[in-house]
């Protein structure tokens, strides 16, 4: 689940750049009166619609069965009721604030990596490929990170690395693309990934992602008076002609009313 507190967050005159993961980081971990929940499957569904925006030639280029890879990137997570159902309540830290994704433990996400992968391979080999070694990165960074990990944990996760090595080797005799076409795809996954959670987690500071899509790394800010997010240089531009992107994600209220409170959150980018 991805959390969009009620409280704003708006940047203060001269504020520092934060690293996008932060900005991220800081909202998931936020307690409020209320939030909107994001479903996981929902965001990676934004995040294959912001890819299958891609029109600079600057970026790499975004073939239709890439961007649907793209969008099934988290689509494993909707095996727990609380991600496909909007009906079945989050379930919640002992402060009462809704678990968000980045709370969960190796136990549960693991599972939900694997049918992701699983889902995706099934679209196309250059799909499985960047989608699995996306989430073996997630997977290293947890090993050498550490925080919370117990030795179950770790045996988990490393079992989990040697499967998907495996798997990357087999999609790879089936798989058109190059090695360097695979990397800049991987890049688009990761940058398209963390815009989206930008996007629902309601950040508003100006950010950095950390990816090299170009000659240098985009940046991203929000304008109050328009409610419009610019990325500078953007991959949704072409030949310098203003092009304004309009999409939305499906969202919940907690806690709830009686009958549960579903809305669409709606993004403007250029």
């Amino acid at each position: 689940m991805v959390l969009r507190p009620l409280e704003s967050d708006t940047a203060r005159a001269g504020s520092a750049i934060l690293p996008v993961w932060i900005a991220i980081a800081e909202r998931q971990k936020s307690c409020a009166e209320g939030y909107w929940l994001i479903s996981q499957p929902d965001h990676a569904n934004l995040s294959g619609e912001l890819a299958a925006q891609f029109v600079s030639d600057r970026f790499p280029r975004v073939e239709a069965q890439v961007a649907r890879a793209i969008a099934l990137h988290d689509s494993g997570w909707a095996m727990f009721p609380q991600e496909s159902n909007p009906q079945t309540p989050p379930r919640l830290c002992t402060n009462g604030k809704p678990i968000a994704f980045v709370e969960f433990g190796p136990e549960e996400f693991l599972q939900a990596w694997a049918a992701s992968i699983d889902r995706v391979e099934s679209v196309c080999p250059a799909g499985g490929i960047i989608v699995s070694r996306h989430f073996c990165e997630l997977g290293h960074f947890r090993l050498d990170n550490g925080a919370g990990l117990d030795s179950n944990g770790r045996q988990l996760i490393t079992a989990f690395l040697h499967r998907e090595d495996e798997r990357q080797h087999r999609l790879h005799a089936s798989c058109a693309a190059t090695a360097a076409e695979l990397d800049a795809l991987l890049e688009v996954l990761k940058f398209c990934d963390l815009l989206s959670l930008y996007l629902c987690s309601g950040a508003r500071g100006e950010a950095e992602f950390p990816q090299r899509l170009t000659d240098r790394p985009v940046r991203i800010s929000h304008s109050p008076e328009e409610d419009l997010y610019r990325l500078t240089p953007s991959p949704f531009q072409k030949n310098g002609d203003l092009r304004v992107v309009s999409l939305g994600v499906s969202a919940r209220f907690f806690p709830a009313p009686a009958e549960a409170k579903v809305t669409t959150l709606g993004f403007l980018l250029c």
